[in-house]
C-alpha cells in the first residue's frame, strides 16, 4: 500500500458518519493528495517520496480527521433539519385528515383547558419547521461571510430548537389527551396510525440530534 492509500485508510478509520458523505470527503482528500504528488513528480522527485511529501503537506491524520468529522456532523445536522422541514408539516396535515374519521361524539365536549393545550401544541408544531428553515437560511448567509464554526453553530442551535419544539408539541398533545381521555388518540385507525407515526418520527429526530452531539 502506498503512502496516499495508507493515509486515506487512516482517515477512514477515524471518521464516523454516513457512508456516502464519508466517501465524498475521502475522495476529495485522495484527489488532492494525488495532485500534490503529481506536482512533486514533475519536479523530479521519485514516486514514493512524492507521495510521502504530499501526505506530510496535507497534515497529520488526527487533525484532518477532526476537521472532516465536524464537516460530517454539519452535513448530518442539515439532513435532519430537512427531514424535519418535510416531515412535521406532513404529519400536521395527516392529523387534520385523520380527525375526520371516527365517532368523536361519544366523547362529549372537551373542557376549555384541553382546547387551549391543543392550540398551544399546534403552535409549537408549526414553529418547529419554521425554526429549522430559519437555521438553514442563517447558515447559508454565514457561509458566504465566515463559514466554519459560525455555520456549524447556527445549524446546531436551530436543530436543537426545532427538535425540542417538536418534542414539546408531541408531549403536549399526548399529555393533554392522556389526562382527559387517552382513547381519543385511538378513536380510529387513522388516528392511531398518525399518533404512532408522529411519536416514532420525533424519537428518530431526537436520536439523530443526540448522536450528533455524542460524536461532535
Amino acid at each position: 500500500m502506498n503512502a496516499i492509500e495508507a493515509y486515506i485508510g487512516e482517515l477512514d478509520g477515524r471518521l464516523r458518519g454516513p457512508r456516502s458523505a464519508k466517501a465524498d470527503l475521502l475522495t476529495e482528500a485522495r484527489d488532492g493528495l494525488v495532485d500534490a504528488a503529481d506536482a512533486y513528480r514533475e519536479g523530479g522527485v521519485d514516486e514514493a517520496e512524492a507521495e510521502r511529501r504530499a501526505v506530510a503537506d496535507f497534515g497529520p491524520a488526527d487533525l484532518i480527521a477532526r476537521d472532516y468529522q465536524a464537516e460530517l456532523g454539519l452535513r448530518r445536522d442539515i439532513r435532519v433539519l430537512w427531514e424535519l422541514i418535510a416531515g412535521v408539516p406532513l404529519l400536521i396535515l395527516g392529523w387534520d385528515f385523520a380527525r375526520g374519521f371516527g365517532d368523536w361524539s361519544r366523547f362529549g365536549d372537551a373542557p376549555s383547558w384541553y382546547h387551549r393545550a391543543i392550540g398551544a401544541a399546534d403552535t409549537l408544531a408549526a414553529l418547529s419547521p419554521a425554526i429549522a428553515v430559519a437555521g438553514l437560511l442563517a447558515a447559508r448567509l454565514l457561509s458566504r461571510r465566515a463559514g466554519g464554526p459560525p455555520v456549524a453553530r447556527a445549524v446546531s442551535w436551530s436543530l436543537a430548537g426545532a427538535v425540542g419544539l417538536n418534542l414539546l408539541a408531541v408531549a403536549t398533545y399526548g399529555g393533554a389527551t392522556g389526562l382527559l381521555e387517552p382513547a381519543r388518540m385511538l378513536v380510529s385507525v387513522p388516528c392511531a396510525v398518525m399518533s404512532g407515526t408522529w411519536i416514532l418520527f420525533s424519537m428518530r429526530l431526537a436520536v439523530a440530534a443526540r448522536s450528533r452531539r455524542a460524536t461532535a
